[in-house]
């Protein structure tokens, strides 16, 4: 008997855009144009002025001058807003001021009571990522809703949008039924097909042993697929060997996948600055949008 007995409702009403008005941005704010058209979504264009980077001085030598700032995002919150309504998509603008950007995505987002945040990334990783941040990381990895990450590798005019071909990557602990539900609930709402895998990454010494954890990992994949998918679809489980984002990428490209979903820790520690997770190493290659789930 599966574990998940029912299946999870998803909703795509409100939708929370992460923004700085840059070529990722625009790229992420694109997915979520597709999507409103696709689900009669809501949009929030949300943009945070980092007061931690600005100046209330308007001659200051360090710093930019915080009423620039303001009226900078102002002007291309009105012009977004304004194309976004010539396209017939509902939106509403929000400018944030904090020193935490990605702590007022994420509450803003759980204010809103947010179905979905999407963010566009440059995948900064290394020391670069160490000096600049990562807002996109932060979000993943505390927002409350799953988070739609759209990658430098993802297409980056998604016109007609439609994610035919999913493929859900678990470590089957963490929340994995939980994760796996949303998953699925996502898939049923494009209408997809689904492979959910698990990745074994340390290689037995002896091959029972190996066919032992292969074994053991496909049995609790088939559990985490409930009987009532089979009626919208023909979702398939797999376990496999070999390094997990590697693993993960080739499955996603040999099924020519339109998203791939993740389960993410929730806030990670410091020094996952330096050495970026499965989460971020996917993200960084993949040829599509990516899905995580942060749960725990």
């Amino acid at each position: 008997m599966p574990v998940i007995q029912t299946e999870v409702a998803l909703t795509l009403d409100n939708i929370v855009v992460a923004t700085d008005f840059t070529p990722e941005s625009e790229k992420a704010l694109s997915y979520a144009r597709a999507l409103a058209h696709q689900f009669a979504t809501r949009i929030t264009l949300a943009h945070v002025i980092d007061l931690s980077a600005a100046t209330p001085l308007p001659d200051a030598i360090v710093g930019l001058p915080l009423d620039k700032l303001r009226h900078d995002s102002a002007e291309n919150i009105k012009r977004t807003l304004f194309d976004l309504g010539m396209e017939g998509v509902t939106a509403q603008g929000k400018t944030l001021e904090a020193h935490n950007p990605t702590s007022a995505i994420v509450d803003l987002s759980h204010k809103l009571d947010a179905d979905l945040i999407i963010v566009g990334t440059h995948a900064r990783h290394g020391l670069s990522k160490l000096i600049l941040g990562s807002c996109s990381k932060g979000i993943i990895h505390s927002a409350r809703c799953p988070v739609l990450t759209i990658g430098p590798n993802a297409d980056p005019d998604p016109v007609d949008l439609a994610f035919r071909s999913i493929v859900f990557a678990t470590d089957l602990k963490h929340d994995a039924v939980e994760k796996a539900s949303v998953a699925l609930a996502f898939a049923k709402k494009t209408i997809a097909n689904v492979r959910i895998c698990h990745v074994i990454e340390d290689h037995a010494e002896f091959f029972a042993d190996a066919f032992r954890q292969h074994a053991r990992a496909e049995y609790a994949l088939a559990r985490l697929i409930p009987e009532a998918s089979y009626t919208w679809c023909s979702p398939k489980s797999s376990a496999l060997f070999g390094n997990v984002d590697r693993e993960i990428l080739r499955l996603a490209r040999a099924n020519q996948t339109d998203l791939i979903v993740l389960g993410a820790h929730r806030n990670s520690p410091f020094l996952s600055r330096f050495w970026d997770g499965v989460v971020e190493d996917v993200i960084r290659q993949a040829p599509c949008p990516v899905l995580t789930i942060c749960t725990g």
